[in-house]
């Protein structure tokens, strides 16, 4: 590049313990340098701030406050940044190297998009599992805005600030934020997904998200509820009255997206000639629970025809 613009890389944190320091350290060592690495700290108390204290590079600034919530950190970031495209960055995450140079390429290339999301895989007992690695173009994105559905996982996505500065995220939302502010972007700006794994999700079963479910659920509806209103739809047809159900596999809560990121995964891996990876990918999962059914579904995308697993879901869809 002739130019490389300033990219804020926010990371905000809160207890993250030992998963903080390799989360750092894999935007330290992106192919991309010319970075502001903004930590901000929403009240830790773990210590998790200490074991980064050594890494010693000019690009990181690290914010502390008292403990407000994820979307309040992403606000303060907001305003403190100075990048033109800003990233983010789960504080029990990793970035591939090659993450924030392909981000800020296919920015440079599309002046006309808002964001750009990564594919990913999962971290599972430390291992990465399950890759997907199908992009997305404009008009597909658009069509998951349309239907409610977030393109890619939120923390995959670059942001053009000169587009999105003014988008804060909703301050109420302890849980959803990053959902309703894809949506909130999606609805008046185009977005694209890379067609390469360079994110990885850590599964953290001691998260909010995963052991709070009842909370999870809540907070997303409430995002549906948002975008119906915003839009002008009736949400009658979609939203019952009756409380939630309780769960029936207190596992399957906490593993939530678990089982559709495996079969997306094999799907990926098959039309891509990696069988065997496929394979392997789709036993693994089955392995999480063997006794129970719902975890047999990758290994049903692994035995089917590509083309009627293609059918099927573009009858779904």
């Amino acid at each position: 590049m002739k130019t490389e613009p300033l990219v804020s890389v926010l990371l905000p944190v809160y207890n993250a313990g030992e998963y903080l320091r390799p989360s750092v350290q894999s935007i330290i060592s992106q192919t991309y340098s010319n970075l502001e690495i903004l930590i901000i700290n929403d009240g830790s108390t773990d210590g998790c701030i200490d074991s980064i204290a050594d890494l010693n590079d000019s690009r990181i600034r690290v914010i502390t406050q008292k403990n407000a919530g994820k979307s309040a950190v992403l606000n303060h970031a907001l305003q403190e940044l100075s990048g033109t495209f800003y990233a983010i960055q789960d504080a029990d995450d990793i970035s591939y190297p090659h993450r924030i140079e392909r981000q800020v390429q296919c920015m440079l290339e599309n002046p006309e998009l808002a964001a750009v999301f990564t594919s990913y895989d999962i971290i599972l007992d430390e291992r990465r599992l399950a890759p997907r690695f199908t992009g997305k173009d404009i008009e597909e994105c658009r069509r998951d805005i349309e239907q409610m559905r977030m393109p890619a996982a939120d923390a995959t996505g670059m942001f053009r600030m000169a587009m999105v500065g003014k988008i804060r995220y909703e301050p109420t939302l302890k849980v959803g934020q990053g959902y309703d502010h894809i949506l909130r972007v999606g609805e008046h700006y185009s977005m694209m997904v890379l067609g390469e794994c360079l994110y990885s999700v850590r599964y953290n079963y001691d998260s909010t998200t995963r052991r709070d479910w009842p909370l999870r659920r809540k907070k997303v509806k409430e995002v549906l509820k948002r975008a119906y209103q915003r839009r002008g739809l009736d949400m009658s047809e979609h939203f019952s009255s009756k409380p939630s159900s309780t769960a029936k596999f207190l596992y399957r809560e906490q593993e939530h997206g678990i089982v559709p990121h495996f079969m997306e995964s094999v799907l990926d891996l098959r039309c891509a000639g990696r069988n065997w990876q496929a394979l392997k990918t789709a036993l693994i999962c089955l392995s999480l629970h063997p006794l129970d059914p719902h975890y047999y579904k990758p290994l049903a995308y692994f035995l089917a025809p590509v083309s009627l697993i293609k059918y099927y879901r573009s009858q779904k869809a």
